[in-house]
């Protein structure tokens, strides 16, 4: 008797376990929890632009990036940010992609892309020819120069003609300088008054100028001139940018024709829905900085 009721409690037992394992099963089943292969490809069925077949890494986009130059790209709080950051989220997200950023020193760059260790350089760089014979280009924004002013304008400045008869501050020997004085030759053959020069041994010391209205404006980078505004809000404006000229770009390995048109075509929706403007606006960007006016 005693043997059947062992025999009995022991197939119990084994019912029970049986019951907890199933259970088990169905749970992990249910967590979301991806394997390898699927997190590799996230998303790729809500992707606007197909990516390119010569991912460094299949699933991921992956650029390198030199994070020292705000608003572009800059570390805060040990986190990547800036406008070059969100831009190249939201172009991954057009082609379905993750992103993977690698941080190097500049010069850095051009060698890791050539290596095919990244898909891009997505870095605030500046266009110029001797670039452009080792790498392509998609361009997507122009740099100038900035006129600062207090916030408010109280003098109503929007252009170097306006800064006749003021007072600007300057970086003394910089490119601004030399602008301001290029300047005042053209008011001079006008016959109007010609710009006053405070011309000081840094940006900071133009900035300070300024603020305690030892001169009526000052002139900075635009990139400078934005990130001014996140560093002490509330202080200036920026009430023009002039000489947009120099554009910069996402660079990709020369001749790849595939990696560029994905991202001019991830790009054109990036403007198209008005992602890229409110990035813009997010980092105090100009509208005169905007490849896409």
């Amino acid at each position: 008797m005693m043997k059947k009721k062992s025999m009995l409690i022991c197939a119990i037992l084994v019912l029970i376990v049986t019951v907890l394992s199933a259970c088990s099963g169905k749970n992990s089943e249910s967590s979301g929890q991806a394997s390898p292969s699927q997190s590799n490809q996230p998303g790729e069925q809500k992707a606007s632009v197909t990516p390119p077949s010569s991912l460094a890494k299949k699933g991921v986009l992956t650029y390198a990036t030199a994070a020292t130059f705000p608003p572009f790209e800059y570390m805060s709080n040990n986190q990547f940010t800036g406008f070059d950051i969100e831009l190249g989220q939201a172009i991954a997200e057009q082609m379905g992609l993750k992103v993977e950023i690698q941080s190097m020193n500049f010069d850095g760059l051009i060698p890791a892309l050539q290596g095919k260790r990244i898909d891009m350089i997505n870095s605030a760089m500046y266009i110029k020819p001797e670039r452009e014979q080792q790498v392509d280009f998609v361009t997507y924004m122009g740099l100038g120069d900035s006129i600062v002013v207090k916030s408010g304008n109280p003098k109503g400045i929007k252009s170097l003609d306006d800064l006749s008869g003021n007072t600007v501050a300057v970086t003394r020997g910089a490119v601004e300088e030399i602008n301001v004085r290029e300047h005042n030759e053209k008011l001079k053959q006008a016959g109007k008054t010609e710009i006053k020069v405070l011309a000081l041994p840094t940006a900071n010391d133009a900035v300070l100028a300024t603020e305690q209205g030892r001169a009526d404006a000052f002139l900075h980078s635009s990139p400078g001139a934005a990130y001014l505004q996140e560093e002490k809000p509330g202080v200036f404006e920026i009430a023009g940018t002039f000489g947009s000229d120099t554009k910069i770009g996402i660079a990709v390995r020369k001749g790849d024709t595939e990696m560029k048109a994905a991202i001019e075509a991830a790009l054109k929706n990036v403007v198209e829905d008005g992602t890229y403007k409110k990035l813009m606006d997010k980092y105090h960007l100009p509208e005169e900085m905007s490849y896409f006016k």
